[in-house]
């Protein structure tokens, strides 16, 4: 079942809990990454160390990789590339459906632009108005308090590494292993909570969901909204793009 736009919106409204995660090419070769002595070094050069920044353990990729295997396992709603082009993208692109689908418990499904959509439409940022909590995990700081939200509570995650100039504490395990600590002391049940956290993150979605929470994967939706550009043609370090900022 493909939801539109619509059905997303009408999801989001009711405020129920949900876990709305989004599987891109980074997630089929970090799913893929068991297959083969190819396959993982393929995670580990083309993934890992672009988000990480360095090269981890066979056995933390592996941890990771279950990470992701429970998130999509776990979700409500999995977003998949439907782009009208998608066969003109590469193998990676081409395959995240067919990778994705027989971890995925649910049949409810939605394109992986859907946020970036709703932020172009002005959609996004109109249903977080006014919001009395909004919970996020990112990279980035992001006023919120401009769409006058009351309570805003921000676990800083380290970026992800090609593009930024960022030395300091890991994301995983140090940062990953606190959150759900962290997740526990927020206002959660009922309330927004955001996730721009890579392959690593995937599973933060559900942690927020089981606690009540109403959970979407923005993903690098928030570096638009900070006013960069990470993604598409003219992506680059620290380049900026300032058409979306709040």
């Amino acid at each position: 079942m493909t939801l539109t736009q619509t059905d997303i919106i009408n999801v989001l409204n009711t405020a129920r809990p949900v876990s709305i995660v989004r599987a891109g090419d980074g997630e089929k070769i970090v799913l893929e990454s068991n297959n083969s002595i190819e396959s993982y070094q393929l995670c580990i050069q083309s993934v890992m160390k672009r988000q990480m920044g360095y090269e981890p353990t066979m056995s933390e990729v592996e941890a990771i990789r279950q990470n992701l295997v429970s998130a999509y396992n776990g979700a409500d709603i999995i977003g998949l590339p439907m782009q009208k082009n998608l066969a003109d993208l590469n193998k990676h692109w081409k395959g995240v459906a067919d990778t994705v689908k027989p971890y995925a418990t649910t049949n409810k499904t939605c394109s992986i632009d859907i946020f970036y959509d709703m932020l172009y439409d002005g959609t996004l940022l109109d249903w977080l108005k006014e919001k009395p909590v909004v919970n996020y995990i990112s990279c980035r700081k992001i006023p919120f308090e401009r769409l006058h939200i009351k309570q805003v509570n921000h676990f800083q995650i380290a970026p992800e590494v090609k593009f930024t100039s960022y030395t300091g504490e890991r994301h995983y395990p140090d940062q990953f292993n606190r959150i759900e600590r962290w997740m526990d002391k927020c206002a959660i049940e009922g309330h927004v909570c955001l996730v721009g956290a890579g392959v690593i993150g995937k599973i933060y979605c559900n942690w927020f969901r089981d606690r009540g929470g109403i959970a979407l994967d923005l993903g690098a939706v928030f570096d638009l909204m900070a006013g960069f550009a990470t993604r598409g043609p003219l992506r680059g370090l620290d380049v900026k793009n300032e058409t979306y900022k709040l």
